[in-house]
């Protein structure tokens, strides 16, 4: 998805994936994750379709402010109609997984919101680069060395 843009969010306007705080409803992580696909991204999905956990770690090291993320992989077979809320998530789109495995769609680009011409890669999507932590998930997800030198 693509995160609607606002003042106060320094990922305003970039790729990520759904996400945010634990409520104290949610009985762990994984209902957190579902809840916060359902509310931003209109759709909901299984337990059932939890193929793995990754290990918490944070986000945000570029932009000066550290998120703890504890990132899940679940299993869609088929696209279906997604719903953006508009208040968190601007758009969100499917995308075939073989563009992301296909390394030659990687790409340097400027890092979004840092002086200095500074180049990390990324992946464009409808003119707008996925990067950043986002692109290091999607990464190790899908098992794709981030490239070197680019």
């Amino acid at each position: 998805m693509r995160r609607s843009r606002r003042d106060s969010d320094p990922w305003s306007g970039h790729w990520s994936f759904p996400g945010g705080r634990r409520e104290p409803g949610d009985a762990d992580l994984v209902d957190t994750a579902l809840r916060e696909l359902s509310e931003e991204c209109g759709f909901d999905l299984s337990r059932l379709q939890l193929e793995r956990a990754f290990p918490i770690r944070h986000a945000g090291q570029h932009m000066g402010r550290l998120v703890m993320v504890a990132p899940f992989l679940f299993r869609v077979d088929d696209a279906f109609a997604v719903t953006p809320d508009g208040v968190e998530a601007e758009e969100a789109i499917w995308y075939p997984l073989s563009t992301f495995r296909n390394i030659a769609s990687h790409q340097p680009d400027a890092v979004p919101g840092l002086p200095g011409g500074r180049t990390t890669p990324g992946i464009p999507l409808n003119g707008v680069p996925l990067w950043g932590f986002t692109y290091r998930v999607l990464c190790e997800c899908l098992e794709v060395p981030e490239p070197k030198g680019i």
